[in-house]
């Protein structure tokens, strides 16, 4: 059996490494929102060079040795380098992306965004006539990663609740349902009296899902108003909003016509928006008399329908150094290398949940609840069913540094008529360093652990080709293919893209004297291992979802306009 991450949100307490060492374990796609987890990291360091002018697009992003293009600030400055004129140029980009799980759609699977994919300018600030021939400047954004992108399932016949982990959740930290009021079970609600990582558990118990049958006894948590012969069903929506662009200051020399070197600066901005909408619904095998569409399930009360919804919103910026080194052995020959070093992000992170409970009372016992006059109990005038904003902003933010990256790059010029261009970049994701997090959550050495363990290398292939059969006329392809980052005794206990696929094609014309168009049409496919909405395991036995997989594929059309000058 596949060793799986256990992405804990109360990892950072001591009770929470007491438990993975005894063997428990909780996770999943609707778990552990409240931090910001190894997986959310790892996400965040998936930047690739796919992006940039409409001629890198269709190139696949194989530039470490080729030069001569605002893209190559972000990939390989030192093809800044080669410009002997200045240049400017903006690359608007049209995305479709279309998901797909091994499930039935529930929802929404596709998103249509417009977007940036490159601006920028050089300028050939020096020309000489001795060793050192040019020295160029330039600045530019460059789209680093797509962020954008929906789907959603649905699946029916299961019989484990996400319940069952909010249950096992808070007995294991002793925590009684007196504990969520005032002064005891006799007070007011108060939410403060609730640690985050808490949140959604406290509120699966107000809205009906969990209940604690004796407050002195932790074990007494259960799902008491999910009938033992209940069927479920499942119904998920997972929406992510947002990128992670980079602005390049970047210098670049030509030594020779030999020799070209060159260094940027660069400053990333981050932000992605994730929502997370959860249904479980409730059927029944008994007729009722009193509820013939729900049937009986022998409970005073039954559940009949719970709701989550999930908001975790990230943003911030990444700052990072890149040096690279482009050799020109002959004429036609160019061998190329670059070397990124860690980004350094700094994020802040808001997250909030809600929830609403549908019941009906079989047999009204509980002065605590009030049904109305069809027999139903609702959470819908319930202000208590959401909970509070959740910052970490401040000094209380997030810091981590992404993979170190490497890139070695050749390519062979076939006169003026086009040119082949291979790429190889390895990413050390295990290298990810947790470097600060909110006050209290003691947890540094656990996540760094977590990297060191889990991850590793990643491998990624880009090829590229140009043909131009009319000087004012240049045809493209290229191919890309990103490997994963997880050991592969590993798999993510929520969904992350570890495996990317991208094609791409474009037509270059020359429209006049220093006037370019280029277009590019880009395939990109990108898809997650195994993972579970929720899973926990511990003395009592195991209990989980179904198992799911998530493809989503891209269609990426740019434009981009250059003027040379």
């Amino acid at each position: 059996m596949k060793r799986v991450i256990l992405l804990l949100a109360a990892v950072a307490a001591a009770a929470a490494a007491s438990a993975q060492s005894s063997g428990r374990g909780w996770g999943g796609l609707l778990m552990d929102k409240d931090v910001l987890m190894p997986g959310d990291m790892v996400e965040l360091s998936q930047t690739q060079f796919n992006f940039g002018t409409a001629r890198a697009m269709a190139m696949a992003g194989a530039f470490t040795s080729l030069g001569a293009d605002l893209s190559s600030m972000s990939i390989n400055p030192a093809g800044l380098g080669m410009y002997r004129h200045s240049d400017i140029s903006i690359t608007p980009m049209m995305s479709f992306a279309r998901s797909k799980t091994n499930a039935p759609e529930y929802g929404r699977n596709s998103r249509d965004r417009f977007s940036m994919a490159n601006i920028g300018v050089a300028i050939n600030a020096y020309e000489g006539s001795g060793s050192l021939v040019s020295l160029n400047i330039g600045f530019g954004y460059n789209r680093l990663a797509d962020l954008n992108y929906d789907y959603s399932f649905q699946r029916g016949g299961q019989r484990a609740t996400v319940g069952d982990v909010y249950s096992r959740q808070l007995y294991w930290s002793n925590v009684s349902k007196n504990d969520f009021y005032n002064a005891g079970g006799s007070g007011n609600w108060n939410w403060d009296n609730i640690a985050p990582e808490f949140w959604n558990a406290a509120l699966a118990y107000r809205g009906f899902l969990v209940d604690q049958v004796d407050p002195g006894d932790p074990k007494s948590w259960k799902p008491t108003w999910v009938g033992n012969d209940a069927e479920m069903g499942h119904f998920t929506e997972f929406r992510s909003r947002g990128s992670i662009g980079e602005y390049t200051l970047s210098l670049g020399a030509n030594i020779n016509n030999k020799i070209y070197i060159g260094a940027s600066l660069g400053i990333q901005s981050v932000y992605q928006r994730k929502y997370i909408d959860y249904v479980e619904e409730y059927f029944y095998d008994a007729p009722s008399q009193n509820t013939p569409d729900f049937g009986n399930s022998g409970l005073d009360y039954q559940l009949l329908r719970w709701k989550l919804n999930q908001s975790v919103i990230v943003d911030g910026t990444g700052v990072n150094f890149k040096a690279g080194i482009v050799y020109r052995p002959t004429a036609n020959l160019r061998l190329g290398a670059a070397i990124h070093t860690p980004t350094y992000y700094s994020l802040d992170r808001k997250f909030q949940s809600a929830a609403a409970g549908l019941a009906y009372a079989n047999n009204h016992v509980d002065p605590n609840v009030t049904p109305d006059g069809k027999g139903y109990i609702s959470t819908a005038n319930d202000p208590n069913m959401t909970s509070p904003v959740l910052l970490d902003d401040g000094p209380n933010n997030w810091s981590f540094v992404s993979p170190t990256r490497l890139m070695f790059g050749a390519s062979y010029t076939f006169g003026q008529r086009g040119v082949i261009s291979v790429d190889y970049e390895r990413d050390w994701y295990n290298g990810i360093r947790i470097k600060d997090n909110p006050s209290g959550l003691d947890s540094q050495s656990w996540y760094n652990d977590s990297f060191r363990d889990n991850c590793k290398g990643s491998n990624i292939v880009r090829v590229g080709a140009e043909f131009k059969p009319l000087p004012v006329l240049a045809l493209r392809a290229g191919f890309g293919y990103s490997g994963s980052m997880y050991k592969d005794d590993v798999s993510p206990s929520s969904p992350l893209f570890t495996k990317t696929t991208y094609y791409g094609a474009g037509v270059g014309f020359v429209l006049g004297r220093g006037v370019l168009l280029d277009i590019a049409y880009q395939y990109v496919s990108s898809k997650t291992p195994d993972y579970y909405l929720f899973y926990v395991w511990d003395e009592e036995g195991s209990a989980d979802s179904a198992v799911y997989s998530t493809e989503v594929k891209r269609h990426n059309v740019a434009l981009t306009l250059g003027f040379r000058f």
